[in-house]
């Protein structure tokens, strides 16, 4: 059984520290982290941390394959094995400006890439061979120009029907098709959640839950990530919301609903039941917006959170 993290649109993320940040004029500012990130390299750094392994692969930019190499493979106690297909395009670089008087943080996005027809047909035929029966698949963050839903369709069938357990993190339409394709488990946050249903949903567990039922016709399991609010999971087999006692500010936020997926993936493969798997979600969650660590959070803030500060309740 592996895992298997699957990014089509990675990005560099710089991360500023600018006081009292504001638009216009010329303002000092220092970096105070540069990292190989997207969404599916940030589940697998976290799953990393949390001592499970994983293969890391999807399009990277010629100039920043080594980066991402040498950033992923770094990390630990989990393995992170990269096979990426390289692409003549540049990774996108993203920036983030965290304030720390107004505790506040500003966050400007690259588009990225696109990826050319053999580039595609290259990540197919990697994904072909490295998907086995009883593998989780986890495909993380936005497609890039050149993957059409139609391609992105395919290739989530392809490892339903090789038995793997395939979970998806996106939105609009790439979540949408996830549903049609029947995967294992989506993940949306619940601004995305809204858009997949179509109507506005209170942010409340119940409501959530309620909204949530009838997907489970084609997924077994729902994970909704609700900011500062915590997390719903929604199977067949039960509904659960957890939440912290209190919350100290965030250091960052970016990269959260993350560490939520792999929180709950390192459980369900350490063969534990989904209410486990949402509880350590939830307690990675909230150590990585805590953590002034822009690469990892901290194990311990995670298991103190876990044992002190969480409220569990059955739906």
């Amino acid at each position: 059984m592996a895992v298997v993290t699957i990014g089509f649109n990675p990005a560099v993320d710089r991360v500023l520290e600018c006081p009292d940040f504001h638009l216009g004029g010329h303002q000092q500012a220092s970096q105070v982290a540069r990292l190989a990130a997207g969404k599916a390299a940030n589940v697998s750094r976290a799953l990393a941390q949390l001592g499970v392994d994983c293969l890391a692969t999807g399009f990277v930019g010629t100039n920043e394959l080594e980066y991402f190499h040498e950033q992923l493979m770094a990390s630990g106690p989990g393995r992170i094995l990269c096979r990426y297909v390289e692409v003549g395009g540049k990774t996108r670089e993203n920036i983030s400006v965290i304030d720390p008087v107004r505790k506040i943080e500003t966050h400007l996005r690259d588009k990225g890439f696109a990826v050319t027809p053999p580039e595609l047909q290259l990540l197919k035929h990697k994904i072909q061979h490295e998907i086995r029966s009883g593998d989780y698949a986890i495909f993380s963050g936005s497609l890039c120009d050149g993957v059409t839903i139609a391609e992105y369709g395919e290739l989530l069938e392809h490892c339903v029907r090789k038995g793997a357990r395939v979970a998806v993190d996106s939105s609009g339409e790439a979540l949408a098709e996830a549903v049609r394709r029947g995967v294992w488990l989506i993940k949306p946050n619940l601004d995305e959640l809204r858009t997949l249903i179509g109507r506005d949903i209170p942010n409340a567990a119940t409501a959530i839950r309620d909204a949530v039922k009838p997907l489970l016709e084609m997924l077994q399991v729902v994970l909704v990530s609700r900011g500062p609010a915590g997390a719903v999971l929604v199977t067949r087999g039960g509904s659960f919301s957890v939440h912290t006692r209190k919350s100290d500010p965030a250091v960052r936020t970016v990269g959260c609903g993350d560490h939520l997926l792999a929180g709950f993936i390192a459980e369900i493969v350490a063969m534990r039941e989904p209410k486990d798997g949402l509880v350590t979600g939830v307690g990675v969650a909230t150590a990585r917006a805590l953590s002034t660590d822009m690469a990892e959070f901290s194990l311990e803030v995670a298991k103190l959170t876990i044992e002190r500060n969480l409220i569990v309740e059955t739906l």
